[in-house]
């Protein structure tokens, strides 16, 4: 439980800017419901140039965080950019495997949030660092931990600014943004990018690109037409973002994806004005669980599972999904990668993280394990 309107101006935190005027009030808002709160994602593509942090740019998160406060909304800002400011420190010999993208992103993450600091400290803010993993956010003992602690940093008008823990592990902030968005019940969550929004197929390349302005449904069939995208400095591309708003609308949070262009593009989308393409929430579904939608929808799918009807029912009574009910699969996948499931004409009826890697699925005995109840999401309402 977070915020909402009405405010207090005594927990107003103003500093003198450098140039000798001051910012005017911020309005940090009271304790509340969670749904004054907007989680804002900016992408490496948008913050990072020449491999170091855009001071343009931060200035422009930042005053879009004060905007939102003045109007009543609370933020938590998601930011990327600490590998590819390694990136420019560590320039010369060595190939970028995972592990030497874990040590850029510990070298690249000082300058990062100090940029960011100083950004938010020239509006009169304080911001707090937060370094997280989806398991902090899903799994216990971290969870509640985790949110407890992002709920109080808001309650002190401080803004969370958190990065995935990427020295452990390189995922990617579009996916943790949307879990963030999920477990704090935010009111949207936007991601912003170097594109105005999602368009049947890639603008940078086809002039005729169409952008689709409101997703009442996402489908694999978008998913897939959307996600032909430039990946930029990133991690993610816009495949990422599509994932990150399977998660984040299938717990109920709308989402916009928009470019990052002035201040006001987080009010207006919190006020229901959105740019760009806003994906509408979607009813809930209380037998899926944070965990299931961050597994079924973290990555894009590297194979497929074809279901028997069997399998099908399995899926259908969210049972787990045992060799009985699979009659093939294709892929070279291995364990915990994640997989479409589809049944036996093709249609894609579910999305998870297999237990089994391709290769050993059909020599399994029938009651065997290939995708835990868990760890699969049902896509059966949306593609009928």
């Amino acid at each position: 439980m977070l915020f909402n309107a009405p405010t207090v101006l005594a927990r107003c935190r103003v500093r003198p800017i450098e140039s000798g005027g001051w910012v005017g009030p911020v309005v940090f808002p009271a304790s509340g419901t969670a749904s004054s709160l907007c989680v804002i994602k900016v992408g490496s593509s948008s913050l990072v140039e020449a491999g170091k942090l855009s001071v343009e740019k931060t200035d422009i998160v930042a005053s879009m965080v004060r905007a939102l406060f003045t109007r009543g909304f609370s933020a938590l800002v998601v930011a990327s950019g600490a590998i590819a400011i390694g990136r420019q420190d560590l320039a010369g010999a060595g190939n970028e495997d995972a592990t030497r993208r874990q040590v850029l992103a510990a070298v690249g993450q000082g300058p990062h949030f100090q940029g960011i600091r100083e950004a938010f400290a020239r509006q009169g803010m304080s911001c707090a660092q937060f370094l997280l993993t989806p398991q902090d956010i899903c799994d216990p003992p971290h969870s509640e931990p985790v949110r407890a602690a992002l709920e109080h940093t808001l309650e002190l008008g401080i803004v969370p600014v958190v990065n995935e823990n990427d020295a452990l592990s390189v995922r990617n902030n579009d996916v943790l943004a949307a879990l963030l968005a999920a477990r704090l019940g935010a009111r949207r969550l936007l991601l912003l990018t170097d594109v105005d929004g999602v368009y049947d197929k890639n603008p940078h390349l086809h002039s005729d690109a169409r952008r689709v302005d409101v997703v009442e449904v996402l489908t694999p069939a978008l998913e897939s037409a959307g996600s032909d995208a430039v990946a930029g400095l990133g991690t993610g591309g816009m495949a990422a973002k599509l994932g990150a708003a399977w998660i984040a609308t299938r717990a109920g949070v709308p989402t916009v994806i928009t470019r990052l262009s002035d201040t006001e593009v987080a009010v207006e989308a919190c006020l229901g004005r959105h740019r760009g393409t806003l994906v509408a929430a979607a009813p809930p579904r209380p037998a899926e669980s944070l965990r299931s939608l961050w597994c079924a929808f973290a990555e894009q799918p590297s194979g497929r599972v074809t279901c028997l009807p069997e399998g099908e029912g399995q899926l259908s009574r969210r049972l787990p999904i045992t060799r009985l009910g699979v009659t093939s699969v294709d892929g070279t996948f291995v364990a915990g990668a994640v997989v479409d499931i589809t049944d036996v004409e093709g249609r894609v009826i579910g999305r998870g993280r297999v237990r089994t890697g391709a290769k050993d699925v059909m020599d399994l005995n029938a009651d065997e394990l290939v995708l835990h109840s868990d760890e699969y999401v049902s896509l059966q309402e949306v593609n009928p």
